[in-house]
């Protein structure tokens, strides 16, 4: 198992952030590693909601199921993972001051033996770090985007 954890202050208010992190099909605008989202229950927001994720890092590609755990309205969203990599992980957001906020993003990853276990694992902690500090940094340009479209 591996784990991963990044944190990225965001020059936005909490409330733009979370708008930003609660629109799950938007996800795609910004997390580099993920394809295509399509949900696979009626609602696309709160505990019990389903989607599978086309998922791709390098050579690698896997249609994830995914369900979220958690829905803390304005702060948190927990999501587990089935398929071929599973586990679980948490976007956060805390206010930092009136004008940003922090949002943290933790996972604990499972690889399986069929594609290299506990060794695939070290090898993808740092490349999986890197890629989600830069989904971070899109994360917070995507959401500079939309409050900038809403004041048009």
């Amino acid at each position: 198992m591996t784990s991963i954890h990044v944190v990225r202050k965001l020059s936005i208010p909490l409330t733009f952030a979370w708008r930003e992190l609660a629109s799950i099909d938007h996800h795609i605008d910004w997390m580099a590693d993920a394809v295509r989202i399509d949900f696979e229950t009626d609602r696309h927001t709160g505990v019990g909601t389903r989607f599978t994720c086309l998922t791709k890092v390098g050579p690698l590609r896997t249609n994830d199921l995914m369900e979220i755990t958690r829905w803390d309205e304005g702060s948190a969203i927990g999501v587990r993972h089935k398929g071929l990599i599973t586990g679980e992980g948490i976007l956060e957001l805390r206010k930092a001051t009136d004008d940003s906020c922090l949002l943290s993003w933790s996972e604990t990853l499972h690889f399986p033996a069929a594609i290299g276990g506990a060794f695939t694992e070290k090898l993808a902690q740092p490349v999986l770090t890197k890629i989600w500090r830069g989904n971070l940094r899109r994360f917070e340009q995507s959401a500079i985007r939309r409050l900038e479209s809403d004041q048009l």
